[in-house]
């Protein structure tokens, strides 16, 4: 039996970080809320605009979508305000804007990085939004990135925008005059939190989630749909799979940490698999890839963690929590502050073992990996936190918590 929903049924505008790990995750929400018959609209960059385009939504391609960590202060309260950060956010704004000022949407749904764009839409329409949140909540705050939250100063906002250039301040204000909102607190725009935040984690991930109302729904990771397109041939040996994909930022010289890896796992029982950027055959010369080692540009990571043994990343929410979907094992490479808390929650709770980035060489990275699959007590751990990961309801939960927002928003 199929569901059936009304069509149409609310208008939904969704603004997303322009990045592989967001991308994967809001995308799925839009897609069941497409399926249930919302008519959505996704903002995103040209890079990204296909993907959208594949789930079904009608796409808004922007140049450029400006994003922020949750420490970034545009405003510059007490300080002197970035005028080309503002400039850019507005440019975005305003286009947007333009493209919907004939059918303004009914809802914003926004990822937590494209918040200022957001909230300068929503106060412009006068349109509710539900923020969608990739790691951990945090009081009235979030925490959706790698960046630390800030508590914003109580300040007078038009002393925030002063420092701005007239050009630049002027735009802002005949922006959101309006809609009568040009002496919003700059709070709005930074750390207020939204009538509904959806959380991409699984209550029992965040240590603290039993403090939240529901306001802040914890839903988990929203998997994609596999497409066709998504193909990985599985080795034919008996080896374990291990999965390694770590930001270039962090592995430099691709050739030669391609190189140094290849060569600490291929002295284990394993058969490597490795997300690199660059073209894979130009990193090994001929014959030099060792055959129980692959390297790919583009890889379809669900589909490879549907096998993996272990996986090797930096510890990003949406990696970590995707693998525990899958019933992967961890072991990461934390590069932030917030990296780490999340690290520390992964082995707080048994499902893997972090390495410190100065001590992460080639065979301390295989060492860990043979630690990891060879652990009872962490293959135990990840087995039953798999079923709590797929309990928390991914995107069909949010879509639904996000109907109910929009029933009562608009209500009788």
């Amino acid at each position: 039996m199929t569901d059936e929903f009304p069509t149409p049924r609310y208008s939904i505008v969704i603004l997303n970080a322009p990045a592989e790990r967001r991308t994967r995750s809001t995308l799925p929400i839009a897609q069941e809320l497409r399926r249930r018959g919302h008519r959505i609209t996704y903002v995103t960059t040209r890079d990204f605009a296909p993907r959208a385009v594949a789930a079904g939504v009608d796409v808004l391609v922007h140049e450029s979508c400006p994003t922020y960590g949750l420490e970034v202060d545009t405003w510059a309260c007490g300080g002197t305000a970035d005028p080309v950060s503002v400039a850019d956010t507005l440019d975005c704004a305003e286009d947007i804007h333009a493209a919907l000022v004939d059918d303004i949407p009914d809802l914003v749904l926004y990822d937590a990085s494209a918040r200022i764009t957001a909230r300068l839409l929503t106060s412009r329409w006068n349109r509710p939004a539900v923020q969608i949140l990739p790691s951990f909540a945090h009081g009235d705050m979030v925490v959706g990135g790698d960046e630390a939250p800030r508590a914003m100063p109580d300040a007078d906002s038009a002393a925030c925008v002063e420092t701005l250039p007239a050009r630049v301040r002027e735009r802002l204000l005949r922006f959101l005059s309006p809609a009568g909102k040009a002496g919003i607190s700059p709070r709005d725009f930074h750390t207020k939190p939204e009538p509904l935040s959806i959380v991409l984690l699984p209550p029992e991930f965040q240590a603290d989630s039993d403090h939240f109302d529901g306001h802040v729904v914890f839903v988990g990771p929203c998997i994609p749909e596999r497409t066709m397109a998504e193909r990985w041939v599985p080795p034919a040996t008996d080896r374990p799979i291990v999965f390694l994909t770590l930001d270039h930022t962090f592995t430099g010289d691709p050739q030669n940490f391609l190189h140094g890896c290849a060569a600490a796992f291929a002295e284990k029982p394993f058969h490597l698999v490795i997300a690199a950027d660059g073209d894979p055959e130009t990193l090994f010369p001929e014959g030099g890839q060792p055959s129980v080692v692959e390297v790919h540009e583009n890889v379809p990571q669900a589909v490879v963690l549907r096998r993996a043994a272990a996986v090797v990343c930096h510890a990003d929410p949406n990696n970590v929590i995707e693998s525990l979907y899958f019933n992967t094992p961890l072991v990461l490479v934390p590069t932030s502050r917030w990296q780490r808390a999340v690290a520390d929650r992964v082995t707080e709770l048994g499902l893997g073992v972090q390495v410190a980035p100065e001590d992460a060489d080639f065979a301390a990275l295989a060492d860990a990996v043979a630690a990891v699959v060879e652990d009872p007590d962490i293959t135990r751990s990840v087995r039953e936190f798999q079923r709590r990961v797929r309990r928390a309801g991914g995107a069909r939960r949010a879509a639904d918590e996000i109907e109910c927002y929009l029933e009562w928003s608009y209500g009788p």
